[in-house]
Order: C-alpha cells, then sequence, then structure tokens
C-alpha cells in the first residue's frame, strides 16, 4: 500500500536520484533500515526524503494540488474544462479523483519517512546531540505540517506514528482530537530541538515550529475542534514569533513574491525552496501553471472574479492580481474574462516555465509561513481570547494594513467587528497561498455563507473533502466523510 507502507530503500533511491541535494550515495542493496541509519550522512539524506514528497516533480506545494483540493473556496477558479478541476472549483468532487489520491499519498509518504527517522535516531553513529536534534526537529516539524494538511482536509484518519507502522493497514482511523495531539506534540519537541536558523535556509527552525504551532492553536479553536481555550493559546505563541525579533514585514508587499529576495526576506519563516535555473520540465510547476495560454501557461487556475472586484484597491491588489499580460492584453480579452495570479510569476532563470526540483537554499520558492500570518494570528486570538480588541491586536492587524495601502482599525470596534475584519484581511493577505482561504472558510464555519449563493445544493457535508476511494479499499477501520 504505497501511501502508508513504510518502503524507506525505494524512498532513498528515490530522493538519492530524483533531488538536487548532494547526497552520499548509497548501495541499494543496503538500503534497509537498520542498515541505513548510521552516520550523519545517512540522516541528512534522510532528512531530504522527508521533504522531498512535499516538494518535487508536480507534488503538492511544487504546484497547484493543495490550491486545487481547495478550490471551493472563493479566491481561485479553476478550468471547468477538466472534470477533476471542475469538481472541487463546483464543490462536487469524487472519491476517486487522481488528484484527492495524489495529495493523500504525498503527505503520508512524508509522515512515513518522517516516521522511519525518528524511530532510528536511537541507532545513530557518532554524530553530535546538536545534529540528533536538528534531525528530529524537522522531521517533526514535517510529521506536523503533514498531519495538519491531512485532517484539515478529511478529518478523520490513519494516525501513524514510528510506534504503530509495522502494520499501517490496520490502524485505521483516528478522531481529530487524537490528529491534534500529536501535531501539538511533534511541534513542542520541534520546537525544543531546532535552532532558530540554519545556514541552509530552506529547513525548518525554531520560529517555524512557533508559528506552525500558533496556527494549530487558532485552528482548533475553530470547527470541527470549536475549543475556545486555544484561542489564548493561539495568542502567546504568536507573541513569542514576535518577541523574537527576527522577522518582519518587507516594506513592498510585491518584493515578497521576487526570486532576488527569496533566500534574505525577514517576512518568511519557513518556505519550500526549489531550483528554477533548468528548463521548463525542471524549473518550478507552479509558475507556469498560474500563466494565461497567451504567455505560453496553462491557464489552470486564475481569480474569482467577485473575489477581485472585492478585494481593496492598492499595492496589495496590484501585487496580488495579473491583469495586464506579455503581449499588451488584458484580462478582460481573455477568453475566460478574469484576471491571473501575480504572486508565483516570478521563477528565477526559468520564468515562465515550470518544475522546481527541491532544494534546501535553491532560488525557487514556496513560502508556507510568513509573518503576516503570525501579526494576523495574535489579532484575531486576542482578540477572540480577551473579549474585545486591544491597543497590540490593533497594532498587528494594522501593520499588515498599512503596507497594504489601507486605513488602520480605529479603536473602540467591538469584539464581532474585529474579528470580521481580521477574517477579511486574511482572505486579502493570503489569497492563493496553498488553501489558506479555504482552511479560513472551514474553520470560521463561512463556507455555506459565502459559496451557497453560487452553489444552493452545497451543505455541511462539503466541509470535509471525500476520502481517497483507493485508500477506503485498503485500510481496514477507514470510513468515508458523511456525503460522500
Amino acid at each position: 500500500m504505497k501511501s502508508i507502507r513504510s518502503i524507506i530503500y525505494l524512498l532513498i533511491v528515490a530522493v538519492l536520484t530524483g533531488s538536487c541535494v548532494k547526497l552520499k550515495e548509497v548501495p541499494e542493496g543496503s538500503l534497509a533500515p537498520e542498515n541505513f541509519y548510521k552516520n550523519q550522512a545517512d540522516f541528512e539524506a534522510a532528512v531530504t526524503g522527508v521533504y522531498a514528497p512535499l516538494y518535487t516533480g508536480y507534488q503538492l506545494f511544487d504546484s497547484d494540488p493543495t490550491m486545487l483540493l481547495g478550490g471551493g473556496a472563493d479566491d481561485a477558479g479553476f478550468v471547468l474544462w477538466d472534470p477533476e478541476y471542475a469538481g472541487y472549483e463546483t464543490l462536487k468532487v469524487l472519491p476517486g479523483f487522481t488528484t484527492l489520491f495524489a495529495v493523500w499519498n504525498q503527505f503520508y509518504s512524508s509522515i512515513n519517512n518522517a516516521n522511519t527517522l525518528i524511530r532510528n535516531i536511537p541507532n545513530a553513529q557518532g554524530i553530535s546531540q546538536v545534529k540528533l536534534d536538528e534531525f528530529e526537529g524537522q522531521a517533526r516539524f514535517l510529521r506536523a505540517l503533514s498531519y495538519f494538511y491531512v485532517t484539515r482536509y478529511w478529518g478523520k484518519v490513519p494516525l501513524i506514528t514510528e510506534l504503530n507502522n509495522s502494520k499501517p493497514e490496520e490502524i485505521g482511523e483516528s478522531p481529530e482530537t487524537d490528529i491534534y495531539q500529536l501535531i501539538i506534540d511533534d511541534l513542542k519537541i520541534a520546537e525544543e530541538k531546532l535552532a532558530s536558523g540554519y545556514p541552509e535556509k530552506g529547513k525548518a527552525t525554531k520560529g517555524a515550529a512557533k508559528a506552525l504551532l500558533a496556527k494549530v492553536y487558532l485552528t482548533m479553536s475553530g470547527w470541527p475542534l470549536k475549543d475556545a481555550s486555544y484561542y489564548s493559546l493561539a495568542r502567546d505563541k504568536a507573541k513569542e514569533v514576535m518577541d523574537m525579533n527576527m522577522y518582519e514585514l518587507m516594506p513592498d508587499f510585491a518584493n515578497q513574491w521576487l526570486v532576488e529576495n527569496k533566500l534574505t526576506s525577514k517576512e518568511s519563516i519557513f518556505t519550500f525552496f526549489g531550483s528554477s535555473k533548468y528548463s521548463w520540465a525542471e524549473g518550478s510547476h507552479l509558475h507556469v501553471s498560474i500563466r494565461p495560454a497567451v504567455e505560453g501557461g496553462w491557464s489552470s487556475e486564475y481569480t474569482e472574479l467577485d473575489f477581485f472586484n472585492k478585494f481593496p484597491e492598492g499595492p496589495r491588489k496590484n501585487a496580488t492580481f495579473h491583469t495586464v499580460f506579455n503581449d499588451g492584453s488584458s484580462w478582460m480579452d481573455d477568453v475566460n474574462k478574469v484576471p491571473y495570479f501575480a504572486k508565483f510569476r516570478d521563477a528565477g532563470a526559468a520564468a515562465g516555465q515550470n518544475t522546481d526540483v527541491f532544494s534546501f537554499d535553491g532560488d525557487g520558492a514556496s513560502v508556507m509561513i510568513r509573518y503576516a500570518d503570525v501579526l494576523l494570528i495574535y489579532a484575531e486570538a486576542a482578540n477572540m481570547a480577551e473579549g474585545s480588541p486591544s491597543e497590540q491586536a490593533r497594532d498587528a492587524i494594522n501593520k499588515v494594513r498599512l503596507r497594504a495601502g489601507l486605513d488602520p482599525l480605529p479603536p473602540g470596534m467591538s469584539k464581532e467587528a474585529f474579528d470580521k475584519a481580521v477574517f477579511d484581511e486574511r482572505g486579502w493577505e493570503f489569497t492563493f497561498e496553498f488553501g489558506s482561504r479555504w482552511f479560513d472558510l472551514i474553520r470560521k464555519e463561512k463556507l455555506l455563507e459565502i459559496k451557497k449563493p453560487q452553489y444552493p445544493y452545497i451543505d455541511s457535508h462539503n466541509m470535509l473533502l471525500p476520502k481517497p476511494s483507493k485508500e477506503l479499499d485498503l485500510v481496514k477501520g477507514l470510513h468515508q466523510n458523511d456525503g460522500y
């Protein structure tokens, strides 16, 4: 069962042959876990093996799959001539969709590699404690990130760890509370073991673990757990990131998306890096996926017109949407009559081409956690935990608004009005960013309010995706989500 069996030797072979990271080659016959996990080079290769399924060759954050699974949100639109794209766009997702299984498969591949690495930490020989902490911290951070996506998409899922992965097909599914507890435990360990920074910019850090944990706490405050006690935890963890004094907003929103700034941006807290110095087959899939056909792109996704029209004018809107094409025509001349994405257009030397090859220091990149997110997490969580917006909460959101060219929020707002303002601000700030809008609509229970006027047939079952039919056939005790 490819998606949740731990076939470590095949995965390491794939990493050694498919990644642009320079790794020590190991003879195929010695790649069994008991032979492989010994020295530092082995563990460095294994860490790359945890990263690679999340960002290599059309997969997950290298391209648009995570955007596609959140296609029922109101920011991004998808082509309707493709049955799968249309299914996500119109909230008619079927369990047999190829992308559905592919995303599940890639996340569990990373989870399985993390499990194997964590289980083999005691086998390490001649490796310093500092390096062992780094290896374990990286694995736990990425396992937490993967489970965070998996449970937000599918709810109850198999909870496979280093302790129970010998027969994953018999594990069944665990409730969301158990999934989130593992995520929290992993991030707390990662927070303790990871350093504040590494020479390789693409590695998870202490700040990344803190920021992701703040986001996890905020999510747990909303649907489906709806435990308001987590608002204070989200506020406090976000404040810890702010107090690190390591991160800040880039003065110009548009500069966040330029390749030349990807390695130096103080706004980026965690980023998947890849190489974009190659042909269209090796550069960056996302950059060509979002381009209109007139520019040689695939026109796979674009902007929901209603969302574009509601978006506040200013420099952030100009940097978010691509409205004038390379031939001088505008979005109104396009066959789809919609604007396209602007955020991910700069692909470096291979601009306009397609795939990122995973690298810790490559120039192509997908920014996963930004300091703007930490500020807005703090603003939302502080207001909800304290019952009204404090000066500190207003200051946090106003930093984001002022950069966007908007007026600051005034004092004296009610808790409810401020919460709506933060929700709206998150929509504008994180447009198109790997399902951000979808997850906000779900946790705030806004999906039906926002999308039912467009698609009257949707109901609460659409807040989760269907589990892939291939997994249902293979995993004992895995049940399909209601309504599918």
